[in-house]
């Protein structure tokens, strides 16, 4: 397959031929095949790895886990660490896996490390079964964290940690500032976050995990994980605690939004590069026409992930394409050991074709907003997906 006219990261328009899944070439007037598409100088992106999606309510079904896929399909996103949403025996997650391994895009589980009894699971058998990494929270016994984290070691598995301690703020729903208390509601106080990532972070060090320091909020995090992969939302960047006027249960999500004067830092962190990852923080929930104390955290925005970055983070020149992709595809890859998240010679064609010049609505979150350009195809290993 020859894809003509592309312009990849939406500068250069060159060809590009796609050979048993994997990009083999990229030059000017490329002809020598059978099959040819053509796609009129749209923009030529690889396609967003996202590690930090979950299921609606987080409940498996066959039906919730094909309503992700087209969803992830729509927004860009190729592939996804898939948090775990199941209450299950071994040979559940062996099925479980095997049902992922059908899906066009790719999906890598990974395994809460307690059941619901609150006992550690043979970590070891499901991850030689296929998870493909452990969800660890930052609140677990001590001894819990050290075996966790002594299995990620032994078998070379990534671990993606929440570092968050709900109970210091007994429950808290947004972020603790002068609009929490003009609103009535608990505040999150960012030592809750803070105190946990500077424990999480000494642990990664003494035990020498690959970790991805998922979805945080507060800068002191950041500063304290220079050097290590650290995680923010989208949202972050785009959003702020103003976002919760008149109780918009769809601004409230975990991290809380961030005051105004914050967001602009954040997004001076990401540019300098001491963020290593963006997500779309996927966390949709039947449970938000309820009274803000009482709805669930949590967005449903994947389906219109490319078209927010685009929007806020290209059109308003904070990133160039590529600059982006780092954040959204090429940095995932290389954490995880894949080769995707770049446009070369040599790379699994995972891509998407973008329309800059489409419009379209928002919703949840974003339901005042307009957002700008659409992707119209996504390829993965070399097949072309219907959206």
């Amino acid at each position: 397959m020859i894809i003509k006219n592309a312009k990849i990261y939406g500068e250069q328009k060159l060809d590009i031929k796609i050979e048993d899944g994997k990009i083999t070439q990229i030059a000017n007037d490329l002809n020598d095949d059978e099959q040819i598409v053509d796609i009129e100088g749209k923009t030529l992106l690889p396609s967003f790895i996202d590690l930090n999606v979950r299921l609606l309510d987080n409940e498996f079904s066959i039906d919730r886990l094909y309503d992700l896929e087209k969803a992830c399909l729509k927004g860009g996103v190729g592939t996804i660490v898939l948090k775990d949403s199941l209450e299950a025996n071994t040979q559940g997650y062996a099925l479980y896996f095997d049902k992922l391994k059908s899906l066009d895009i790719n999906v890598l589980p990974t395994i809460d490390v307690l059941d619901k009894t609150e006992k550690l699971k043979n970590i070891a058998t499901l991850i030689d079964m296929g998870a493909k990494g452990l969800e660890l929270s930052s609140t677990l016994g001590a001894n819990y964290l050290r075996q966790c984290m002594q299995y990620a070691s032994m078998k070379s598995s990534p671990i993606f940690l929440k570092c968050f301690d709900e109970s210091f703020d007994d429950h808290g729903v947004m972020n603790d500032s002068k609009m929490s208390f003009e609103l009535g509601l608990i505040g999150i106080s960012d030592i809750a976050e803070t105190s946990e990532v500077a424990k999480m972070k000494e642990l990664v060090e003494f035990y020498g995990n690959n970790a991805c320091f998922g979805a945080l909020g507060v800068i002191k995090s950041f500063e304290l994980l220079e050097n290590y992969q650290s995680e923010i939302s989208i949202h972050h960047l785009i959003k702020d605690e103003n976002a919760c006027e008149n109780f918009n249960t769809y601004a409230k999500i975990l991290p809380p939004l961030r005051s105004k004067n914050e967001l602009s830092y954040l997004i001076k962190m990401l540019q300098k590069g001491k963020i290593a990852f963006l997500t779309s923080l996927h966390t949709p929930s039947t449970k938000k026409d309820l009274a803000f104390d009482e709805a669930d955290f949590g967005t449903d925005t994947i389906a219109m992930y490319m078209s927010l970055c685009f929007t806020y983070l290209v059109k308003e020149n904070i990133l160039t394409w590529k600059e982006l992709c780092d954040f959204t595809s090429y940095n995932q890859a290389q954490f995880l050991g894949l080769n995707k998240g770049k446009i070369a010679i040599g790379f699994d064609a995972d891509f998407v074709v973008f329309d800059e010049n489409i419009s379209c609505s928002g919703c949840e979150l974003y339901k005042d907003d307009k957002l700008e350009g659409q992707v119209i195809q996504h390829f993965i290993n070399g097949k072309n997906l219907s959206l």
